[in-house]
């Protein structure tokens, strides 16, 4: 069956559109946030975070069976995870990727043997690894979740777009003019770790860190200013993601795998194209 003739049909129409939106919402929240994160070099915490969610997930389903409060329960828990990874980023006597390489595999480690000791539960890990290969799984509340995601990512980039745009490229300089850059760090820790544990159930925990990195790391082949780089990475993330989800609901493969894939296809293709303008410049300078 093919994406027009699942659109055909109301009760599938529905689905298909809530899967879409919730896909589209958290693309456009994670490729916003990832240019603050790749520009200050901290992008990895945002796979630490991926990481952290899978053991939030495996913790949420330990205790919540029902798995309707799974979302209450993994937000905090990534959100407090995100809040220590900044902090010993910035002032830990460890460093960052060191602290980032230890949370993620006690998180890891955590969630698989959680997973493992609760019995009937493999397909769950497997779906918090690699995302759900069923856009039936998403609820009314992922996609109320990540409205107010959204509007939250956008609101705060809107608002405090100078202050913002101050502390990703000098902290030091928004410190001495008056910005509490702590604030701000808060703030997107918070952000992002709501995406990352919205997206995990369509993307899954492996993968959801791609949607936050490669939006942004194209959109920098592409333009120099950031509010240019920020407009870009998000047109860029939407677009993948609706080619991705057409392409999996089309061929029945996973949403997570196939909106990667269209990333990363996108990513090289503009590196290459790149790199050809530039040794043309090069040759004609010559």
């Amino acid at each position: 069956m093919n994406i027009i003739e699942m659109l055909s049909s109301p009760m599938l129409a529905g689905i298909i559109l809530r899967a879409a939106a919730v896909g589209v919402l958290v693309s456009l929240s994670a490729s916003v946030l990832g240019v603050t994160m790749v520009l200050r070099r901290m992008s990895m915490i945002g796979d630490g975070l991926a990481h952290a969610g899978f053991g939030a997930l495996a913790v949420a389903t330990l205790l919540d069976s029902s798995g309707n409060f799974s979302l209450e329960i993994s937000i905090p828990i990534v959100m407090l995870t995100a809040f220590l990874l900044m902090h010993i980023a910035q002032r830990g006597n460890m460093g960052g990727d060191a602290a980032i390489a230890v949370v993620s595999t006690a998180m890891i480690t955590v969630g698989v043997l959680i997973f493992s000791f609760t019995t009937g539960y493999t397909a769950d890990m497997c779906s918090s690894l690699f995302g759900s290969a069923s856009v039936l799984t998403l609820t009314d509340k992922d996609l109320y979740l990540s409205i107010g995601l959204s509007v939250s990512v956008l609101a705060v980039f809107v608002l405090f777009y100078n202050r913002i745009f101050a502390v990703t490229f000098d902290e030091t300089f928004a410190e001495a003019t008056g910005v509490r850059s702590s604030v701000y760090n808060m703030m997107i820790s918070a952000l992002i770790s709501v995406t990352v544990v919205i997206g995990m159930e369509m993307i899954g925990s492996v993968m959801i860190s791609a949607i936050i990195v490669f939006p942004a790391l194209t959109a920098m082949r592409i333009r120099k200013s950031f509010k240019g780089v920020i407009v870009t990475a998000a047109c860029h993330a939407v677009f993948c993601f609706v080619i991705g989800f057409v392409l999996a609901c089309e061929n029945d493969l996973p949403v997570g795998a196939s909106v990667v894939a269209v990333n990363l296809i996108v990513y090289v293709l503009v590196s290459a194209l790149k790199s050809l303008k530039n040794r043309k410049k090069l040759t004609s300078a010559a």
